[in-house]
């Protein structure tokens, strides 16, 4: 979601069209791999997430290079988020250097990070209801800017009709929009994998499914819909590759257009909130990924080692320096840097999805291969096959396509090589791992089924589980509202 505050600029550049189609089919795309990875992670809800699924199903050099993206793809979010910070701040303070910003949340996450796990969660539950509440008050003042009711201009679906609008670019452009969509929108396959690890994942998964579909039809759909009737493409403002860092998000300028400046501070200061988050959560990701590997053997072992109180210092710390040293290029330009990082990350994004898509019909067909029953899987996907095929394939189109706005009007070097440098990386990963251990595909009959499964309880024994771990109070009931929402 933390994409969508400053990122969604992007997507809306190539046009309201554009940017609808685009987020409209990413959504499709999540929810088929999140009714994959519901029906991998209710059955076998093992550490290592959808990363140990590739090990264990397809191949393990497929599992190790599928962490080492995963790892890439968080790293680059917190460095793009960490340049992207110096957007809202320049807001107040123009003359101010963007270094300065980016230095200063680093250290913050930093800190929040290296303390407990406790901590990290306190402050995440803070951040999510600033969220939620900035982003229903962007809804309601959108509609009112759009129908007339505030501005005094109603706006109605002019701006479909505004110069090349609704696609700007043609074909090429709406491709190049996906990306962004899927960089604003990652993450959302962890809602699958905290409710299966969660006492009741029978009860939780098919809720999770459901809810993660309002969801992204109310945070995303919806308001980059109403984003593309209240603001031109081509307002200068709108962050690109030729941008600087005195432009605003189009959340702010939504409040703008409507005439309320007070309102538009405060959602200034909530973009600013939301690169804190951003950058917060994923490098707990991304330490905790990394940390795992090592306890895997899959990366250094230093990097598994943890403090007394639970925290992987080591491996914090490298996360952060790598981190550092990817934020350092925004010292070439801020804004091909933007673009370059949500590239890198939202297609690592993509690979991750599709290795779902991937790794759950390995997982079926093993699954029929050794005779099993369907009707031992506690939940099922209810579109397979057409699910994961269609999503696997959509994905292929949506990355190789991205080869076609690459050349349309020339060599574009910073669209191709943010579309295309991650898939080398990944094949890479695999070639290396698979040399290194002479790893083999595993076969359908060797496939192992059994270990870390789920057993034992029905789903209204779950159910009961599940209403006597819920408290009582205020925050426990206002965290179960905020984790249906935003997972």
């Amino acid at each position: 979601m933390d994409g969508l505050f400053i990122g969604s600029g992007t997507a809306l550049s190539t046009g309201p069209g554009s940017a609808l189609v685009a987020y409209s089919v990413v959504s499709v795309i999540i929810y088929f791999t999140m009714t994959s990875l519901g029906e991998l992670a209710t059955y076998l809800p093992i550490p290592g997430s959808f990363n140990a699924y590739g090990s264990r199903f397809v191949d393990p050099a497929f599992g190790f290079a599928l962490s080492w993206n995963y790892w890439l793809n968080w790293v680059s979010t917190v460095a793009n988020e960490a340049g992207a910070v110096a957007i809202p701040i320049s807001y107040w303070l123009p003359n101010v250097h963007f270094a300065v910003w980016g230095v200063a949340l680093m250290s913050v996450v930093f800190v929040i990070n290296a303390a407990t796990v406790r901590g990290y969660g306190e402050a995440e539950f803070w951040f999510a209801l600033v969220k939620i509440l900035a982003i229903i008050m962007f809804i309601v003042v959108a509609a009112a800017v759009a129908s007339g009711a505030l501005g005094g201009h109603k706006y109605g679906v002019e701006l479909w009709h505004y110069k090349e609008a609704p696609f700007v670019g043609g074909f090429g452009g709406a491709l190049n929009t996906f990306i962004q969509a899927g960089f604003s929108m990652q993450g959302s396959e962890l809602v699958g994998v905290v409710a299966a690890e969660s006492k009741a994942p029978a009860k939780l998964i098919p809720r999770a499914t459901r809810q993660i579909i309002i969801r992204l039809a109310l945070f995303f759909v919806l308001t980059i819909f109403l984003m593309g009737l209240v603001i031109p493409y081509d307002d200068p403002r709108l962050i690109n590759e030729d941008s600087d860092a005195s432009i605003s998000s189009p959340f702010t300028l939504v409040f703008l257009q409507a005439g309320i400046a007070p309102a538009a501070h405060i959602m200034n200061a909530v973009l600013v909130t939301s690169s804190v988050s951003a950058c917060s959560s994923g490098l707990y990701a991304a330490c905790r990924t990394v940390h795992v590997m090592a306890t895997q053997g899959h990366a250094p072992a230093f990097l598994g080692r943890t403090t007394r109180r639970g925290v992987p210092l080591f491996a914090l710390i490298f996360c952060t320096l790598f981190t550092l040293g990817l934020w350092a290029f925004n010292f070439v330009g801020q804004g091909i840097v933007f673009v370059f990082l949500s590239g890198i990350s939202g297609v690592a994004g993509y690979v991750a999805w599709a290795s779902i898509c991937v790794v759950h019909i390995r997982f079926r067909l093993a699954w029929k291969k050794q005779g099993r029953d369907l009707g031992e899987l506690r939940y099922r996907a209810p579109f397979y096959p057409f699910g994961p095929v269609f999503c696997f394939v959509l994905i292929c189109i949506v990355v190789f396509g991205q080869a076609y706005p690459s050349f349309e009007n020339g060599f574009d070097s910073v669209t191709f090589f943010s579309s295309f440098i991650e898939l080398p990386l990944f094949a890479g990963f695999w070639a290396a791992w698979k040399w290194w251990r002479k790893t083999k595909v595993v076969s359908l009959d060797a496939v192992d089924l059994d270990t870390g499964a789920r057993g034992g309880f029905t789903i209204e024994e779950e159910t009961e589980m599940l209403d006597r771990s819920h408290a009582k109070g205020f925050r426990a009931r206002t965290a179960r509202v905020l984790s249906a929402i935003i997972g």
